[in-house]
């Protein structure tokens, strides 16, 4: 399976469907079923656009193959943005977009999982796919 960086851009508002598009052309090059590639997609454009909506220009995406076990992977998406930005996950005030993302991801079916951390850089959120055994 090869592994590694798959995409990486800054995105701001008038980006967002550009990043959809190429998230969905890395899913699909990362071999993601065609039944979850919409889905996760979606999930990674809602989460963008929570951060755009918040002000936080430039954010980024990157897509990795992450290979678990020989023959196992899953696909990671991490959308990052600033540190000024309040989590996606706090109860005050965040839109419908995180909790749309987490209806998508849990209809992709376990182990697809969402993730949420603070870092240095910022926010990241981490959505995670399984892969197709080879």
């Amino acid at each position: 399976m090869s592994t590694g960086l798959r995409l990486r851009m800054e995105f701001g508002g008038p980006d967002l469907p550009l990043v959809r598009a190429l998230v969905e052309e890395a899913a699909l090059r990362a071999r993601l079923p065609a039944s979850a590639r919409g889905a996760f997609g979606q999930a990674a454009v809602e989460f963008a656009t929570d951060a755009a909506g918040r002000g936080a220009d430039p954010g980024v995406v990157e897509l990795r193959v992450v290979e678990l076990r020989v023959g196992e992977g899953e696909l990671r998406c991490e959308v990052t943005y600033g540190v000024c930005v309040p989590s996606v996950f706090a109860p005050e005030g965040h839109g419908l977009g995180p909790r749309l993302a987490e209806a998508l991801i849990a209809g992709i079916g376990a182990p697809a999982r969402i993730d949420v951390r603070d870092t240095p850089r910022g926010t990241t959120v981490t959505l995670s796919a399984p892969l197709p055994r080879l």
